[in-house]
C-alpha cells in the first residue's frame, strides 16, 4: 500500500506550485520528500522496520522519547492525523496541527539511531529557519525525515515494515519519493 501522496494537475495545491519563480526546487517540496541541506542517504532504497508514536495528542516531549526502544535500523514514524484530517497543502494543513518538536526531543531521538524519520504532515519543525535548522540536525546524525506520508487510522496497526525510495538525482534540497508497506 502507498504511504505517499500522488499528486497531479488537479490536486489544489498545485496552482502554489505553478506561482514558484523556482519550479523545479519547489517541485522537489511538493507532495511526499526528505529535504537534504548538507548530504543525502548513503542509498536510494531503505526496507526497514518501523516504529510507530502515536503524536495525535501533541508532539513527544524527552520523557515520552525516553520510553521508546533503541531505534538502530530502523524507521520512526510520527503518526500526527494531520494529512489524514486536512487536505495536503491547505491552510487547516499548515495552521491547524503544530507538528513542531523541541530540540531537545529530536535529539533524544536522534540518540536511539534511527535511520528515517517519517510524518504524516509538513515536517518537524516550524516553518522557514526552524524547520531547515531541525532537518540539518537530522542529517548530521545521517537521519532523514520524509514529510507528507499519509496514514489512514485504520491502517496505524497494519504497517510493520516499510520500502521509500528516493529521488537523490533531482535538481532540488527537496527530494521526492516514495513509500509503501
Amino acid at each position: 500500500m502507498n504511504l505517499h501522496i500522488e499528486l497531479d494537475k488537479s490536486h489544489p495545491a498545485y496552482s502554489w506550485l505553478e506561482k514558484q519563480a523556482d519550479k523545479i526546487g519547489s517541485r522537489g517540496h511538493f507532495g511526499t520528500h526528505i529535504d537534504c541541506y548538507t548530504s543525502t542517504p548513503q542509498q536510494e532504497e531503505f526496507h526497514l522496520p518501523v516504529y510507530i508514536l502515536d503524536c495525535r495528542q501533541g508532539m513527544p516531549d524527552v520523557e515520552m522519547v525516553s520510553a521508546l526502544p533503541a531505534l538502530d535500523d530502523k524507521a520512526l514514524i510520527l503518526y500526527t492525523g494531520n494529512l489524514y484530517r486536512n487536505e495536503y497543502g491547505s491552510k487547516a494543513y499548515f495552521d491547524e496541527t503544530d507538528t513542531s518538536i523541541q530540540q531537545e526531543s529530536l535529539l533524544s531521538i536522534l540518540e536511539k539511531s534511527p535511520q528515517l524519520i517519517l510524518i504524516d504532515s509538513y515536517g518537524i519543525g516550524k516553518h522557514g529557519s526552524h524547520h531547515i535548522e531541525l532537518d540539518k540536525i537530522c542529517e548530521s546524525f545521517d537521519c532523514y525525515v520524509v514529510e507528507n506520508i499519509r496514514i489512514a487510522p485504520e491502517e496505524v496497526n497494519e504497517i510493520h515494515t516499510i520500502r521509500v525510495n528516493f529521488d537523490l538525482t533531482y535538481p532540488s534540497t527537496g527530494k521526492p519519493c516514495t513509500v509503501t508497506y
